[in-house]
């Protein structure tokens, strides 16, 4: 179970903070608590630059990758402070982020009161059309008097609150289970298998059921992402140690949404290249998680050529890229020739077999001879690679930096090769 905890205040030293923090320790064997910070959004403004607003679109992601969110406020003047009102309205603004989402709501002030009446606002809020939110009801983390029943360390020390705080967060771990359990029991069909087990698709070169056609999808060797002719993320294959970690929450999602701001622009240039007919694929060789990673990115059309939708493969290359750098290519798998050019000058009796890989002969330890004759100058790796390189006058890539492959978004991910 992975919960995010929301600071609910700006402020450098907060005692809700200090409480989530104690959580965290406090309930390690039950739950993941992962501490969120509001301090760096901006304040809610639909004219905030879409640009600027990076730190949202991290904390939505957190969300959507989390089973259930934990708001912790304090009180200012009978009401929660101005920096948690933005942040709701950040996460509530054309954003479904918290609908369906199970969400608890614990409290610390320095009164006797605790946060009561900023709890009680904090539920409204919750539960607002725009929100949505599962909100755990009959379960009160009202924690007072701050600064005497918490030690220097961060401990909380009067066993009343502990008791209670242990009682709720039980009671919402359960509760998150819930919804979770219901949320796995929904996807059964379609992550484990097709909604339609028995259908087959006919195709032109042949005949596949659904299972065929999903087990396809996940054993291919590049992992699968599609936004839809709506521009919504649509589909992800179901790879273990994917590249781009994905999760259901996410489908249905617009591109501007499941990407960081600063990448929305490149996105939108590729996708709309694909839509105007300017461009059919865009292929990006970058690094990524430590390795090197091949993108291409394609038009989905249909038979008469109408725009279905964007697809993304995405997959290390390292093993191909060190097959060629030693040089795999460089010479005919069983007569060492070489690939487009002379072959050696022939021998007086045939030499046995060589293994494709190491040119070892199958017949004896020894290494086999040098031939008589050198063969022909073998083209670099790096001549290789620089051919490889040129344009495909086919699909409309280009080398100018100002297409939108030549962008540091991922048209998918909107990852950054920086």
């Amino acid at each position: 179970m992975k919960f995010v905890a929301i600071v609910g205040t700006n402020a450098d030293f907060s005692y809700n903070r200090i409480l989530l923090q104690f959580m965290k320790k406090h309930f390690w064997r039950m739950a993941e608590i992962e501490i969120a910070e509001i301090k760096d959004l901006p304040a809610f403004s639909k004219d905030v630059p879409f640009e600027e607003t990076t730190p949202v679109w991290k904390l939505k992601q957190q969300i959507n990758a989390a089973d259930g969110v934990i708001f912790s406020t304090p009180e200012y003047d009978h009401a929660v402070p101005a920096a948690m009102k933005s942040a709701v309205e950040w996460l509530s603004y054309q954003s479904k982020v918290l609908h369906g989402k199970p969400a608890m709501i614990v409290g610390v002030s320095y009164g006797r009161q605790a946060s009561a009446r900023a709890q009680q606002q904090m539920r409204k809020m919750l539960l607002s059309p725009d929100c949505n939110a599962n909100l755990l009801s009959g379960n009160e983390v009202l924690i007072g008097n701050a600064a005497k029943v918490f030690s220097k360390d961060g401990r909380l020390t009067d066993q009343a609150y502990v008791d209670n705080l242990e009682k709720c967060f039980t009671n919402f771990v359960e509760y998150a289970e819930l919804f979770k359990n219901a949320s796995r029991g929904e996807q059964l069909m379609s992550v484990k298998r097709p909604m339609i087990e028995d259908a087959y698709v006919s195709f032109p070169t042949g005949r596949l059921s659904l299972r065929e056609v999903q087990a396809i999808f996940n054993t291919i060797p590049f992992e699968i992402d599609l936004i839809d002719a709506t521009d919504r993320f649509a589909y992800y294959s179901d790879k273990p140690n994917r590249e781009h970690v994905r999760n259901v929450n996410q489908l249905g999602e617009t591109y501007s949404e499941c990407h960081p701001p600063k990448a929305v622009p490149a996105v939108k240039a590729i996708i709309d290249s694909f839509k105007n007919g300017t461009k059919d694929v865009v292929a990006r060789p970058l690094m990524m998680n430590g390795h090197r990673v091949l993108i291409r990115y394609y038009a989905l059309r249909d038979v008469d050529g109408h725009y279905l939708g964007t697809i993304e493969f995405t997959g290390s290359v390292d093993d191909i890229l060190n097959l060629a750098e030693n040089g795999a290519w460089n010479a005919d798998a069983t007569s060492s020739a070489s690939h487009g050019h002379a072959a050696l000058a022939p021998v007086e009796e045939p030499a046995p077999a060589m293994d494709a890989t190491t040119g070892a002969s199958e017949d004896t330890d020894e290494e086999p001879a040098a031939p008589s004759e050198p063969a022909a100058p073998v083209m670099s790796a790096a001549a290789q690679r620089a051919e490889q390189a040129e344009t495909d006058a086919n699909t409309g890539a280009s080398d100018a930096v100002d297409d939108p492959e030549e962008t540091d978004a991922d048209a998918m991910t909107g990852a950054s090769e920086n």
